[in-house]
């Protein structure tokens, strides 16, 4: 092996150091070597990882930019950009200064001698600039999967004042081609064009080609003095068609194929995979008309608790009640416009029954019983504060054209399509409430008020159905749950309740109690499981220890895991034996679907709608850090702070959100600690952007939970409105796991056949994401729960 080699596999397995399974990821990529290589590799990554007590000093070169920085007691002297390489250095050395720490500062400086020595040195970069984040348009791929095949050929343009161009096509599809022209001409954008295939009418003595084929000018391209213009087809040439459609087939091989647009679509579909699973909120969807009733709503494996808390005490999902249609009436957006309200709710439990309360702010503005609904509402476990946002939508973006036109469609093809067409609406409900805000909601109340006038806010009795549709995603739960209904008894500082088992596994439990279960989250309590102790003579299952995960609102459906060691529980042991013994007769727990493909064709619908801004923080080289960001084809409320401080249009830059330490505070730290199951850690941000006379932005940043007290974060916000700018951001992170590339295995098969060095950079992309953040904007919500009214502009 030589050096080189060696280097690169040890650039690509220094930032892999802090994973669990870091043996097996260093066999698997050097299988390909042999032992002694990888003994040497093993033995440089020892070196490189073995502490140092060296004292990094750079005052002799660059005295004027050092800075004290002490690290594990020892203190270096450095500017502000070694540091930053440092602390990135440090963290993936496992949070320890190592030779290898100290190698990369070194060779930091060097490339800083070299600089000055050569006069190269560069300005100093915009503290913006590290900010900056690439954009994932959602849904952007949809209408760009023709293959397009890379062809020089002499094609005639026929411009509509006549004019005729001689020009070179440059790359072909069925839908459109990219021609190479000695001039832009004159044209307006949609301008109708004939094409004549020249080239090919003289190579192909085929009659369709003697014939102009109709396009469209797009747009074009200039680079180093060459032009060229994009052209998609019009109208319907069904003979043309067959003849490209075969010429292409024929010429794959022989003529080199263009993956970027299938590369393109491969790499949003991989990030939309990444969050889509891993968001908070609950994309819903609703029927047709002015007063729409909810129809479907999507659940991922982190929006499970918005329908846990609107169960009812028989257990049946009572969500569709949010939405009357007197209210729906109200939210209903115009054509091409969004819209958006808060709602404020909270439950009243008398003799078991449990009633539902909410209202939009719209709603208590207009009945003048904001203070009282909050005074009520905000002292109960119970309240709860949603965002909700609407928008119409179209059966094009559910991308089931395939089954449209199809001469014998099976019955559950024309189900699904007659199922989308009765919907109308996609929107978004999204928890935004914290514990830590519940006092400012009831700092100014009315004695004396009447809670009775709350009635007003009740919802009616009775649970309209809707249907939950489960998002497809790649499996990371540990283990198969089985359905498997069994008596269970459990026992809790004293008291005892009986129920059954819905489902199991080797290490949980999910069970069904007659009654109320009294303890809370994390507690550990002790369960007995009668009919099974018959099966098993040698273990005790009368006595075993459970940790509670989670309660539903009636707290009458837990979820448990084991609690102490997996190797000695004995519940682990019975339930892994009886599910070994009983493989043929248990049946897995999965989601019953109505309707083949609907749950795709739901998740592609809401992908044109991306409400919030994910954030991903990828480990490509170096410590983790957010490259990228996805973004809606629709205008969205932050596109202003997001775009304020980037500098090229296909990215934004975080800089407003995460300037200073709020980086490590708001992300870094907290993905630090969480596991991919754990629920995502969020924080609020509060954000003054006040413009400069210059034209220059400038952003004043905190923690909301830095403020301490109402009063203090009143004058933060009325001062930014007086100056410029109120926002207030929600920012949520959680650990990724492996990307879904199962979803797109029919992409990455195709550009690895033409391009398997793209589809390998591709993976790689993939693999390197971390985590993944999420921006919601709760603007509105602080103002309106503290009592602020925005200027008008």
């Amino acid at each position: 092996m030589d050096s080189e080699h060696q280097q690169y596999l040890i650039e690509q397995l220094v930032p892999l150091l802090r994973e669990k399974d870091f043996e097996e990821i260093f066999n698997r990529m050097t299988q390909e070597e042999n032992s002694n290589s990888r003994f040497l590799l093993k033995m440089e990554l020892k070196r490189k990882c073995s502490p140092c007590r060296r004292v990094i000093d750079m005052r002799d070169e660059l005295a004027d930019e050092c800075l004290i920085h002490e690290f594990d007691g020892i203190t270096h002297f450095m500017p502000a950009e070694a540091i930053n390489l440092f602390q990135s250095q440090c963290y993936l050395y496992r949070d320890a200064y190592t030779i290898g720490v100290n190698e990369a500062l070194q060779q930091w400086q060097k490339q800083q001698h070299h600089a000055r020595v050569d006069g190269h040195l560069t300005p100093p970069a915009s503290p913006f600039r590290q900010y900056d984040v690439n954009t994932i348009a959602f849904a952007s791929y949809y209408g760009r999967r023709q293959e397009r095949m890379h062809f020089s050929s002499p094609v005639l343009l026929k411009l509509p004042d006549g004019e005729k161009l001689f020009a070179k096509s440059s790359d072909l599809s069925l839908g459109g081609m990219r021609i190479s022209v000695p001039y832009l001409p004159s044209y307006h954008t949609g301008a109708q064009v004939e094409v004549f295939f020249t080239g090919l009418e003289r190579d192909n003595p085929n009659p369709v080609l003697h014939q102009p084929v109709n396009y469209q000018i797009l747009g074009e391209e200039s680079k180093e003095g060459k032009f060229w213009l994009r052209l998609v087809r019009t109208g319907e040439q069904p003979a043309f068609d067959a003849f490209l459609k075969e010429f292409i087939e024929v010429n794959k091989v022989r003529y080199r194929v263009s993956v970027d647009y299938l590369l393109s679509a491969a790499i949003i579909k991989g990030y939309e995979q990444f969050y889509l699973p891993r968001m908070t909120g609950m994309p819903l969807f609703f029927g047709t008309g002015d007063s729409p009733c909810l129809e479907i709503a999507l659940r991922t494996e982190n929006n499970q608790h918005l329908l846990e808390y609107w169960r009812d005490e028989k257990n049946r999902d009572a969500l569709a009640g949010l939405f009357s249609a007197e209210r729906m009436k109200r939210l209903c957006p115009a054509p091409g416009t969004t819209s958006e309200t808060l709602i404020y709710c909270f439950t009243h439990t008398v003799r078991s029954h449990i009633y539902f309360f909410s209202a939009t702010a719209e709603e208590l503005r207009q009945s003048g019983l904001t203070a009282l609904f909050f005074q009520v509402g905000s002292r109960r476990p119970s309240w709860r504060v949603y965002k909700f946002t609407l928008e119409a939508c179209e059966l094009l973006e559910a991308d089931v054209g395939q089954l449209q036109g199809l001469e014998n469609p099976q019955l559950q093809d024309i189900l699904l399509l007659e199922r989308l067409k009765q919907i109308g609406y996609c929107g978004l409900l999204q928890e935004i409430s914290q514990e830590s805000q519940r006092e400012e909601f009831y700092q100014e109340g009315e004695p004396g008020s009447n809670a009775n006038e709350l009635q007003r806010f009740g919802h009616e009795q009775g649970v309209a159905p809707f249907e939950i549709e489960t998002l497809h995603y790649v499996q990371l739960r540990k283990e198969l749950r089985y359905i498997h209904k069994t008596a269970v008894a459990i026992h809790h500082n004293g008291k005892s309740w009986l129920g059954w088992t819905r489902d199991i596994s080797a290490h949980g439990l999910q069970i069904e109690l007659e009654e109320a279960f009294v303890g809370e989250k994390n507690d550990v309590v002790t369960i007995a499981l009668p009919r099974l102790q018959e099966l098993s003579k040698s273990m005790d299952l009368q006595h075993l220890s459970y940790r509670l995960v989670s309660l539903n609102m009636t707290r009458t459906v837990l979820h448990l895991c084991i609690e102490g060691d997996s190797d000695r529980h004995t519940g682990r042991q019975f339930f892994s034996l009886l599910i070994e013994s009983n493989q043929n007769k248990l049946k897995a727990a999965q989601e019953q679907r109505r309707y083949r493909g609907l749950a795709r064709a739901l998740r592609n619908i809401y992908t044109h709608h991306l409400f919030n801004s994910p954030v991903y923080i990828n480990k490509l080289k170096g410590a983790p850090k957010p490259a990228s960001i996805g973004k809606s084809l629709k205008p969205r409320s932050l596109q202003r702070l997001l775009t304020a401080c980037a500098e090229l249009p296909e990215q934004e830059n975080l800089y407003p959100l995460f300037q200073g330490e709020l980086l490590k505070e708001l992300l870094m730290t907290p993905l630090r600690s969480i596991e991919r199951e754990d629920k995502p850690k969020e924080e609020e941000v509060y954000i003054a952007s006040i413009q400069t006379r210059a034209g220059l932005p400038i952003f004043r940043s905190r923690l909301a939970s830095e403020l301490t007290g109402v009063k203090e974060k009143r004058q933060f916000i009325e001062l930014a409105l007086q100056e410029g700018e109120f926002y207030s951001v929600l920012v949520g992170v959680s650990r990724t796991g492996r990307p879904d590339t199962n979803f797109i295995a029919n992409e990455l098969d195709y550009i690895a056949k033409f391009a398997i060095h793209k589809a390998k950079k591709l993976e790689e992309e993939l693999w390197s994401v971390v985590g993944v953040g999420e921006l919601t904007d709760t603007t509105q919500a602080t103002l309106f729960r503290l009592g602020i009214t925005p200027p008008l502009n």
